[in-house]
């Protein structure tokens, strides 16, 4: 990251920008490059603010041997961003999704491309269920009795964890296209609302739907925790899909929010 940083401020001097000196100064004594070797090929003068210079090139070769020494690196994909220390800003070149693919008791990891192409091992099922959370995946791999309550009703399926909002990822979007139907069962709160509205975004939308089974509401009744004055004003100013707007008169109505791991609680 030090050299990336220097090397963005030698690009800056060589295209005659003002730079903050200080920061300069520091980042090339941490590469063992002093202040007297820079003032050599370089002479700034104040130019605005309290570190800001312009800065004239006085040694043309040395500069030029510096310039080739540190080299600007760019950012082309994660790797090339973590260089740079921010390589959270760049996507990832593929993904992975657990899923538990109707009627097998293990779960399998399909492996997403670039391209959003994937393989799985067992033939997929034409209607998903999407589990926000991990707690309620692994449960309904050791018990897969808790899907008919879950759901109202005992519904065939292939069941994928979402890691959060990490099921949104666009890369996925082939693997929701191939489901005749899918069920979202979600945090009843903000989180698994905008999570939901991302998948509803990806998919066929008259093929997308939020779970609220009876055994969900009542659970939420029993268990759920008042929403802030401000998670309230969000949900009221929100623009949501079809979908949702049953759930949210319900929240809108009782002002609570719920984790869906309450529907473990017995």
């Amino acid at each position: 990251m030090k050299k990336n940083s220097f090397a963005i401020l030698l690009n800056k001097i060589n295209n005659e920008q003002l730079i903050n000196i200080a920061v300069f100064i520091n980042l090339a004594e941490e590469l063992s490059l002093s202040e007297t070797t820079l003032r050599m090929m370089l002479r700034w003068t104040k130019a605005k603010g309290k570190n800001y210079y312009s800065v004239d090139i006085i040694d043309n070769a040395a500069f030029d041997s510096l310039l080739q020494q540190y080299p600007v690196q760019p950012v082309i994909d994660r790797v090339s961003a973590s260089i740079a220390g921010n390589s959270h800003r760049q996507r990832v070149s593929g993904s992975l999704l657990s899923i538990l693919p109707c009627n097998h008791s293990f779960p399998q990891l399909l492996l997403f491309a670039q391209d959003g192409t994937y393989k799985s091992f067992y033939p997929l099922h034409h209607h998903l269920l999407v589990i926000e959370n991990m707690e309620n995946f692994l449960a309904l791999i050791k018990q897969p009795d808790y899907l008919a309550q879950w759901l109202d009703h005992d519904w065939p399926c292939d069941i994928v964890y979402a890691q959060g909002n990490a099921i949104s990822n666009k890369l996925h979007q082939q693997f929701f296209a191939q489901y005749d139907k899918i069920l979202c069962l979600l945090d009843i709160d903000p989180g698994g609302f905008e999570i939901f509205k991302n998948i509803h975004s990806m998919c066929n939308k008259n093929s997308c739907y939020y779970v609220i089974s009876d055994y969900y509401l009542q659970q939420y009744l029993r268990f759920g925790n008042a929403l802030t004055q401000q998670q309230r004003s969000a949900l009221e100013q929100g623009i949501y899909p079809e979908p949702l707007q049953k759930i949210i008169s319900i929240v809108l109505q009782y002002n609570y929010f719920a984790e869906q791991e309450i529907l473990l609680w017995e």
